[in-house]
């Protein structure tokens, strides 16, 4: 249909006065944006490419449900084409085409009624462990690349990228396409008894871009899953129980990762359940220095003071075995320590003989510049044990525990007397989340990718700190990449934190379709985690927008 198969190159849609097509609800037939695929060969093409002065007629009826709708539009050019096109969208379509590089676009204040109606369904029947204290916020429809429509229509420029983990974008087609030809092979393995192919290829695949001292691999769902077998693998090689971790630092919430988790009100409820593992040393915070020090450059004295702890704790009856640590703490807003803060606590480890676990759930993926922040150090910051996460899925859920033969050799006594493994779960090594980072990883690793990091990154850096030479209110501007924030204060000189304005320049930036998201120990951090394919243009538009929005607050 719609084949040009009549004489004089006509089209039969030419003659058609109006078309619909109503979708069965398996969904066989695809829209003719990004999840437009091929018919099989066992399927009839229902629709193929109609010629443009067609589409106004295609599927008259506005209200038509979303299945119908999202193939065409009607006479007033409500459908599935490109904005500003004859006959493209209006400005509430819910099947508005998307590249990913627009700009943001708002058509009702958000959030609008249709996200408000949703949010209060969901809110009466979702737990409420999972709610804060907004009672209505927007309802994300759809996204592709750097830009999400909510249920009301509105176009937003997305710089959470969903904390991080959407590297590639929303929607990005290579895992897409992944993914969906995974679930046409196998889409559920059998944990520790049965291996599968693509399970093998992505081992394979991590463990090259461990190099040497980080070349193997077992794998988990989430972050905080594979913060837990980082602290499990290094009890099994230490016999030690109690690990080192810093404050303000963030490694997930599940009990193992809360209990080594230093942020604020987190693990409060469960503070008699949590057991004691953490010993909490100072993080070198260099414009909030824990040595409450005016430092003109950091000199890391907070990592002297620190391992005072840690040497009285060795000495002690319950001597930690590990130190965990994030090359840059993300909650916290983009903490960036001292470019020798690593490699020093690299070597004071090793001369302990402390595992060195790197939380790189946040920074790694390409986030930073290289694939792994450590590798902006050199091999003088190499862990014992990585942890990865968020950004090698591209946006499926995947995370991994990369580490020595030594360190991963250590459970082998711990196989159980049945022969059975000493870990597995249900869900590991899921097929599509190994197919869809397998492809994601693949273009993670290619050298346009970082060099556009770096690029992109750089612009983005530079036009905050402009921020900061204009306004007052901007204390700090941290940034690694594609990784960045600005922390707000009340006045420069005291550095008092300013929660109240960071939470009003967000509601600004909210109603002129940019999204950022607060983070910070004192609550007044705005973090930008963008998609690592976002363009050097709509960081330009973030930072005109930011702009207004301090000025006007």
């Amino acid at each position: 249909m719609g084949r040009a198969g009549l004489p004089d190159d006509r089209n039969v849609g030419r003659g058609l006065p109006a078309l619909a097509l109503r979708a069965p609800k398996a969904r066989s037939v695809q829209g003719r944006d990004h999840d437009e695929r091929a018919a099989g060969p066992h399927e009839r093409a229902l629709l193929v490419s109609l010629p443009g002065e067609v589409w106004p007629r295609v599927l008259c009826r506005r209200r038509a449900d979303l299945d119908r709708r999202e193939l065409g539009g009607d006479p007033k050019g409500h459908g599935g084409r490109d904005e500003g096109a004859p006959g493209g969208p209006d400005p509430v379509s819910a099947r508005e085409r998307l590249d990913g590089t627009e700009l943001p676009r708002i058509v009702v204040p958000p959030p609008g009624p249709r996200s408000r109606a949703a949010a209060r369904r969901l809110r009466r029947r979702e737990g409420s462990a999972i709610w804060g204290s907004e009672e209505a916020p927007i309802v994300w429809s759809r996204g592709r690349g750097s830009v999400v429509l909510d249920l009301d229509g509105n176009r937003y420029l997305d710089l959470t990228a969903g904390f991080g983990v959407l590297s590639l974008g929303h929607a990005a087609p290579e895992v897409a396409r992944a993914v969906s030809a995974q679930s046409r092979k196998l889409t559920q393995g059998l944990g520790d008894l049965m291996p599968h192919e693509t399970r093998e290829k992505l081992v394979r695949r991590l463990a090259a871009l461990g190099g040497r001292s980080l070349g193997r691999v077992l794998l988990a769902s989430t972050g905080a899953e594979a913060v837990e077998l980082a602290l499990k693998t290094a009890h099994v090689a230490t016999g030690r129980r109690r690990v080192v971790s810093f404050t303000g630092a963030y490694h997930g919430q599940s009990y193992g990762a809360l209990a080594v988790t230093d942020y604020p009100g987190l693990g409060a409820p469960f503070a008699r359940q949590i057991p004691d593992l953490a010993i909490r040393v100072p993080f070198p915070y260099e414009y909030r220095c824990p040595l409450a020090r005016r430092c003109g450059r950091c000199d890391l004295a907070c990592l002297d003071s620190a391992f005072e702890i840690v040497d009285r704790e060795l000495r002690g009856p319950d001597p930690p075995g590990a130190v965990i640590v994030e090359p840059v703490q993300g909650r916290s807003g983009c903490v960036l320590p001292p470019r020798d803060f690593l490699p020093r606590l690299r070597a004071l480890t090793r001369e302990r003989g402390l595992i060195l676990i790197l939380d790189e759930v946040m920074t790694g993926a390409g986030r930073t510049g290289p694939f792994w922040a450590w590798e902006q150090i050199g091999e003088g910051a190499v862990p014992d044990l990585l942890v990865t996460g968020k950004g090698i899925g591209g946006g499926v859920a995947i995370a991994a525990l990369l580490g020595s033969d030594a360190l991963m050799e250590s459970w082998r006594k711990h196989v159980l007397p049945s022969g059975e493994a000493p870990h597995s779960s249900t869900f590991y090594a899921h097929p599509l989340a190994c197919a869809g980072a397998l492809r994601a990883i693949e273009r993670l690793t290619e050298p346009e990718t970082r060099a556009h990091v770096e690029r992109t990154g750089a612009v983005f850096a530079a036009g905050l700190r402009s921020l900061q030479d204009g306004c007052p209110a901007v204390g700090d501007v941290r940034a690694a990449g594609l990784m960045a924030a600005i922390e707000l204060v009340r006045d420069r000189e005291s550095r008092t934190p300013a929660p109240a304005l960071t939470a009003a320049v967000l509601g600004a930036l909210l109603r002129e379709g940019v999204l950022a998201y607060p983070g910070g120990v004192h609550d007044n951090v705005i973090c930008f985690t963008p998609p690592l394919t976002i363009t050097e243009e709509q960081l330009g538009h973030t930072i005109v927008v930011l702009e207004a929005a301090l000025r006007e607050h």
